[in-house]
């Protein structure tokens, strides 16, 4: 049993497809081949939702919470060429040059990372989640050079096709399960 958890790795996105029914306006959801998002720094991400209390008979009569997803940041060594082109929007030119343009949107993706524990590690799925843009940091070396990062914005929201919002592993997942986690997004099976 697992009593602390520590440290962060593996960092996988795979970004999410819409596709919208014509006919029926149903939408559907699919996730691309995940790949690998290296230098994970810091991911703190914060609840967010609401909790209601209804008074009545002088008590609390009922609450009702909503689960509003997460919202936190993401820091990284770097921002990759794949993740700017493939989840942030930008292009790449003929001269391979990025450009950032105003006009697009970031895409939505399925963030699966793994957290180190005294036992075996737990990963994690977040389903939905959105960027905001990348910060841009430099500084000049002084005596000693100083790794700048990334740090991005991000909100996690539920999955619209299932309601999910994260999974994660736990220490009786099956080998199977566990050992193809950053392969493809899992799926929940109540």
């Amino acid at each position: 049993m697992a009593k602390v958890q520590f440290g962060l790795r593996n960092v996988y996105i795979s970004k999410i497809t819409e596709t919208t029914d014509p006919q029926t306006g149903e939408v559907t959801i699919s996730y691309g081949t995940p790949f690998a998002l290296p230098g994970a720094v810091n991911l703190s991400l914060s609840p967010e939702g609401d909790e209601n209390i209804f008074y009545a008979d002088d008590t609390n009569y009922y609450t009702v919470s909503t689960n509003a997803g997460y919202s936190g940041n993401l820091e990284i060594a770097m921002i990759t060429d794949k993740f700017a082109t493939d989840i942030l929007g930008y292009i790449k030119d003929q001269n391979e040059l990025l450009a950032e343009s105003k006009d697009v949107q970031p895409a939505s993706f399925a963030m699966m990372f793994e957290v180190q524990s005294d036992a075996k590690a737990r990963r994690y799925c977040f389903y939905n989640v959105k960027p905001g843009r990348a910060d841009v940091n430099a500084n000049t070396i002084e005596e000693s050079a100083e790794v700048q990062t990334a740090t991005l914005d991000i909100t996690a929201a539920a999955a619209k096709d299932t309601g999910y919002v994260k999974v994660s592993t736990t220490e009786s997942t099956p080998d199977t399960a566990y050992n193809a986690w950053f392969t493809a997004v899992p799926v929940v099976t109540p």
